[in-house]
C-alpha cells in the first residue's frame, strides 16, 4: 500500500517529485495519475493515484524515446543549437533539457521529404500529423520571426505536438527582441493568451531567462490569416501527403517560396513599422513570389490600405487571392511586369523589390514611375550613381529583422549568428536597401 501525501492544488508532477527529494526530481522523466503515463508539466488538481516514472524504469525509457525534433537553418548549426538547450544554464527545471542520442534534426535547406528520423536530416516542412510529436526544439539558427507568418507556425505546431507534448524555443529580452523582430516573453504572451481571459493550463510556460516553452492549453490560439495557413491546408489533405513522401519538384518550390515569405515579411513588417509606425500604408510589391504581397497584406501588425501585386506568377497569385477572397483582407490590384507603369497612379507608399533576377533595372524604371514612394530593394547598389543621390539609403539584415548601424554590435544567442550579423554589412552580397526620397 502507497503512502499518502497531501499537496496543494495545481501543483505539477515535477514539484511534487522535487518534494519528494531532490534526488528523485533529477531521474524523473514522467508520472502516471490514476495508471495513465503523464507529462511532469501536468497539473495534479483532484485526488488520484500519483507515481513518478524514473529514467530506468520501463515507462521511463521508453519516454526517453519519444519523438524529440529540433529545428535549425541549416545542417552547419546543429551542434549549437544542441548546445544551447543541453546546458545547465538553459535547464532551470529539469524539464526541457533534450537526450542528445534520440534528438533528430531537421532543417529549412534539407530537400529530403520523407518522415523524419536519425539517418537523414528532413525539410521541417514535412507534414506532420496532429498529435504526433512530443517535443519540439526551435534552434537557435532558426530565425522564426515574431511576425504574423511565425505566429501562424507556432500555432501550427501547437497542433502538431502531443497533448502533454511542448515547444520550447528561444526568448530574447525586450529591448533585443524588438530590434530583431525575434519573439520576447511578453510577445507570446500576448499573441498566445497565456495570463488572461480564461483560467487553465496556459500556452506558455517559462523556463528561463532565454528559454520559454509552449504547451497546448484550454484555449487554443485563434486561426490568423496567413500565406502559411494556405500552404498548410494544401498539405493537409492526404493525396498531398502521399505525393509528399516521394519528393514532387513542384512542392520542393512551394516549400521554397514559402520559407523566403517568412524571412522577407518580417523585414519588410518591420521597415513598414519603422517608416510608418500604425499609419495607414498602400503597398506594393514587385516581384516573382506573390505570396509576399499576401503576407505583408493581411498582417495584423500593419495597417494596410491597399497591395498592389507586380507579377508574372499567374498561377500562384490566383490560387492565394481565390483563398484569401473570403477572408477579409485589404484589396488586392495585380498588374503584369508588362504594365509595370499602372503602378504611377495608384501612388504607393512603399515598393518592395526583392524576387527578380533583374531587380537593378526593375529600381530604375520605379524610380522614374514612383519618384516621391520609399523603395525596399535586394541587390547590389552603387551609392555613387547620380539616380541615387535623391534618396537617403540604409541597410537592413537579411538574418534578422533589424537596421545595420555602423559600429554597432548586433547582439544575439548564437556567436555564429552573431558574427553573420556584424559581417554582413562589410561583405560584398546582396543587401537590403530602404531609399527615402530627400
Amino acid at each position: 500500500m502507497g503512502m499518502k501525501k497531501e499537496i496543494p492544488k495545481n501543483t505539477t508532477l515535477y514539484e511534487v517529485a522535487k518534494d519528494i527529494s531532490n534526488s528523485l526530481a533529477k531521474v524523473a522523466v514522467a508520472g502516471k495519475i490514476n495508471g495513465k503515463l503523464k507529462d511532469l508539466c501536468v497539473v495534479v488538481d483532484s485526488d488520484c493515484d500519483l507515481e513518478i516514472v524514473k529514467k530506468n524504469d520501463i515507462e521511463g525509457i521508453d519516454v526517453v524515446r519519444h519523438m524529440q525534433l529540433i529545428f535549425h537553418k541549416s545542417e552547419k548549426y546543429i551542434e549549437e543549437d544542441i548546445f544551447y538547450y543541453i546546458s545547465d544554464q538553459r535547464d532551470k527545471h529539469s524539464m526541457i533539457k533534450p537526450n542528445k542520442k534520440d534528438l533528430i534534426s531537421m532543417t529549412v535547406e534539407s530537400n529530403n521529404l520523407k518522415s523524419p528520423n536519425k539517418e537523414e536530416i528532413t525539410n521541417i516542412f514535412y507534414p506532420f500529423k496532429k498529435n504526433s510529436v512530443d517535443k519540439i526544439y526551435i534552434g537557435l539558427s532558426f530565425p522564426l520571426f515574431s511576425n504574423n507568418w511565425a505566429a501562424s507556425y507556432l500555432r501550427y505546431l501547437l497542433k502538431v505536438i502531443k497533448k502533454d507534448g511542448s515547444i520550447i524555443l528561444p526568448v530574447y529580452p525586450e529591448q533585443q527582441a524588438s530590434e530583431k523582430g525575434m519573439w520576447s516573453r511578453s510577445f507570446l504572451e500576448n499573441i498566445f493568451t497565456s495570463r488572461t481571459g480564461w483560467t487553465g493550463t496556459n500556452n506558455v510556460w517559462a523556463e528561463n531567462d532565454g528559454v520559454m516553452s509552449m504547451r497546448i492549453g484550454k484555449k487554443f490560439p485563434e486561426k490568423k490569416n496567413s500565406t502559411l495557413n494556405f500552404f498548410l491546408d494544401e498539405i493537409g489533405n492526404q493525396s498531398f501527403r502521399n505525393e509528399f513522401d516521394n519528393k514532387k519538384d513542384n512542392h520542393l518550390d512551394l516549400i521554397k517560396r514559402i520559407w523566403l515569405t517568412s524571412k522577407h515579411s518580417s523585414i519588410v513588417e518591420k521597415i513598414i513599422q519603422d517608416k510608418y509606425a500604425s499609419n495607414k500604408v498602400i503597398y506594393c510589391d514587385i516581384g516573382d513570389n506573390p505570396s509576399l504581397a499576401f503576407e505583408i497584406n493581411v498582417s495584423g501588425y500593419l495597417k494596410i490600405q491597399k497591395t498592389i501585386v507586380v507579377t508574372d506568377n499567374n498561377s500562384l497569385y490566383y490560387d492565394l487571392d481565390n483563398y484569401f477572397a473570403y477572408r477579409n483582407i485589404a484589396p488586392c490590384e495585380k498588374l503584369g511586369f508588362d504594365t509595370l507603369s499602372g503602378i504611377g497612379p495608384l501612388s504607393p507608399n512603399i515598393i518592395s523589390i526583392i524576387y527578380n533576377q533583374d531587380n537593378r533595372e526593375i529600381l530604375d524604371k520605379v524610380i522614374d514611375i514612383c519618384p516621391k514612394a520609399n523603395i525596399i530593394f535586394y541587390g547590389r547598389l552603387d551609392l555613387a550613381e547620380k539616380s541615387l543621390k535623391k534618396y537617403d539609403i540604409c541597410n537592413y539584415s537579411s538574418i534578422v529583422a533589424t537596421k545595420l548601424e555602423d559600429e554597432k554590435t548586433i547582439n544575439h544567442y548564437s556567436d555564429i549568428i552573431e558574427k553573420e550579423i556584424n559581417c554582413e554589412d562589410k561583405s560584398n552580397a546582396d543587401k537590403i536597401y530602404v531609399l527615402t526620397p530627400k
